[in-house]
């Protein structure tokens, strides 16, 4: 199916849902919405440490991507190979693999390798990202290990009708074109967003793996991407709700060569389908919600220079029901069972296709004060896959008030890695008989919140713990054909800070936030004889890093500097080698201008203004100054009021 019929076909349904709301929205009497708020998230992650990143903020990363957006705002180490590359996140010291990414309450990691790339995820398409820190395999089940994204989009009724429109061009051929229009009446929300992203990344790097002249200009890292998401809410009546969503994506990007290649020719494509749909039903002592969604991935890669043409496609199916309740005031029950179908197609480098079936059944109950000036959480789940049960999975969590400014919170959760289908399945080395990786993780968090007059403040530190045991690595068995074993044990310890300071008056304000993590991730466990891995820091693990924000905002200007350090990072497993650490400076500036119900918006985002040499990862390149710039124009009809 192309885009253009693609988007022919959600465009009238669109229309169908708008001609709908005129007919009926507009026909019924004023109807009180309940807005159902006992997400898993909120309310049950008790004691993990958690950021929100709000729709204010994400704005000022429209024409970006989450990649982009967590780089700078989070304490989340970005693995980046460059412009338009792949990019993927480390929560303290864990892997890609062990991140879980849920849109909406549906895990978007691969079935295929676990992970996800960041770069691929418009930040256009998400009303706000939720970061939970440590494990909640008891909530979220395999992959949260280190961390989870949690992405949400919501609708809101009774708007009118809003119609959005940006455009912006940057450094090395970079042009962005978004689009959006939303129909929200008293009982239907309809929305369509569109993107459009070219860029030719060709910028001039120093190369230091290369002797004489260094100055190079990147090659072969032009991309192309395209996509839309078509969202609709409808409000049944006032306890009962239902949403629809669809996410089409395409991306066509070529591989540049490493610093040590003399060239590359490579090519991928990915292409993706997503659609889901929920109901909810909230009352007085019970609410329920069942969800489903359809997954359909895939990915062609081309490297006509040593002849590969490596294609793969994946399918998953999950469905999911919760119900939740009160026993007593004090209190909070919440059931639920998971089903998740996976199948990889039409994939050369596996000899079958194999599929994956697993049933999870899940439980929190929480506990409150009057007041609540605490609340405590017991989570537990239980999962099962091809008739093996995977070791039930637990977890404690409590938040504290103290002396009024203060909370404390803590948390003693197990998790739990299941094998990817590479690792299982994989045509030359793929291990069948693999364990799911699995550990414990403890968290500490003091914070102190305070408010006077125009001040307030946030202060917080949490100190953490994490084992993982049986890490899988893929290393060579006695025929040299690469394959996966559980070998590693994994030791991740650390600390992390966070402040943020504001002050306002009338329509000033300046924001003040800082961050600082240090982090140690080893490997406890030899590998093989004499492996000189042992105790040492895995690699790409950076000790520390930190971050630091400035954000003046008065009437409609808003201008913001991020400097963000990231420390030494070792490239081998002895680590006799390493990277250098690196400072970024990037610099935001938007003014809006209200026109009644009208606003435009004129942006500029100066990036590594320092014209900072560095590497994330090595010998790939990263750009020195560049820019983006743009405009965006917004409108909004409100509704007829009768």
């Amino acid at each position: 199916m192309n885009l253009f019929k693609l988007f022919f076909s959600v465009s009238l349904l669109s229309l169908t849902v708008s001609g709908f709301t005129q007919t009926v929205g507009d026909s019924v009497k004023q109807l009180k919405v309940v807005e159902i708020t006992t997400s898993r998230s909120g309310n049950f992650a008790i004691g993990n440490k958690s950021e929100t990143l709000d729709s204010s903020l994400l704005d000022r990363y429209s024409a970006g991507n989450l990649a982009e957006v967590l780089t700078s705002e989070s304490q989340l180490f970005i693995k980046s190979y460059g412009l338009g590359s792949l990019a993927s996140s480390s929560f303290r010291g864990a892997g890609a693999e062990h991140t879980s990414v849920l849109w909406n309450g549906f895990n978007l990691q691969s079935p295929m390798n676990g992970q996800i790339d960041l770069s691929l995820i418009p930040s256009d398409f998400v009303n706000e990202v939720n970061l939970q820190y440590g494990g909640a395999g008891a909530l979220w089940g395999s992959g949260a290990v280190g961390g989870t994204i949690l992405m949400n989009n919501s609708g809101r009724f009774n708007r009118g009708t809003s119609v959005s429109m940006s455009t912006s061009f940057g450094s090395f051929g970079d042009m962005r074109q978004q689009a959006g229009v939303e129909i929200s009446k008293k009982r239907v929300v309809s929305s369509l967003k569109l993107f459009n992203h070219d860029a030719k990344n060709n910028f001039p790097f120093i190369n230091s793996a290369q002797y004489g002249n260094r100055e190079q200009q990147q090659s072969n890292a032009e991309l192309k991407e395209y996509g839309l998401l078509q969202e609709n809410y409808f409000q049944i009546n006032a306890h009962q709700k239902i949403n629809t969503r669809f996410w089409y994506q395409f991306n066509n990007r070529n591989i540049p060569p490493s610093m040590t290649q003399n060239i590359n020719a490579a090519n991928q494509k990915d292409e993706l389908y997503r659609a889901t749909t929920e109901w909810q039903r909230t009352g007085d002592k019970l609410t329920i919600l069942a969800r489903i969604a359809y997954f359909d991935e895939g990915l062609r890669y081309v490297d006509s220079i040593i002849h590969l043409d490596a294609r793969s496609r994946t399918k998953v199916t999950i469905a999911e029901a919760e119900a939740r309740f009160s026993i007593t005031k004090f209190d909070l029950v919440n059931i639920g069972i998971n089903n998740t179908y996976s199948e990889a197609i039409d994939t050369s480098d596996y000899i079958v296709n194999p599929t994956q079936n697993r049933v999870s059944l899940f439980a929190s109950y929480k506990l409150h004060s009057k007041n609540n000036n605490w609340n405590a959480v017991i989570s537990g789940r239980q999962e099962f896959i091809k008739s093996k049960t995977i070791p039930f999975t637990p977890s404690l969590g409590i938040d504290v008030k103290v002396l009024k400014y203060f909370i404390v919170k803590a948390n003693v959760a197990e998790h739990y890695h299941l094998p990817t289908l590479n690792e299982l399945y994989w045509g030359q080395g793929g291990n069948p008989d693999l364990k799911a990786e699995s550990g414990w993780s403890e968290e500490l968090s003091l914070i102190h919140k305070h408010h006077y007059k125009g001040f307030s403040w946030e202060l917080g530190g949490t100190v953490f713990n994490r084992n993982i045991d049986n890490w899988i690595i893929w290393l060579p068995n006695n025929y040299n054909i690469w394959t996966p074993e559980n070998v590693l044990q994994v030791w991740s310890r650390g600390v992390e800070y966070k402040l943020n300071l504001s002050y306002s008056v009338r329509k000033f304000k300046v924001q003040l936030s800082g961050m600082y993590n240090y982090v140690l991730s080893t490997n406890e466990k030899a590998a093989t004889a004499n492996d000189a891995s042992l105790n040492k820091q895995l690699i790409y693990v950076p000790i520390q890093n930190a971050q630091g924000n400035i954000t003046v905002s008065w009437k409609g200007t808003v201008v913001s500097y991020t400097h963000v350090y990231t420390g030494y990072r070792y490239t081998s497993s002895d680590n006799l080698e390493y990277l250098k650490p690196y400072a970024i400076g990037n610099i935001n500036i938007g003014q809006t201008f209200l026109l009644n119900t009208s606003k435009i918006k004129v942006f500029v985002q100066l990036n590594n203004v320092w014209e900072e040499t560095y590497q994330v990862l090595a010998y790939r390149a990263m750009p020195l100054f560049n820019y983006q710039a743009g405009l965006a124009v917004y409108f909004n009809q409100p509704n007829k009021q009768k």
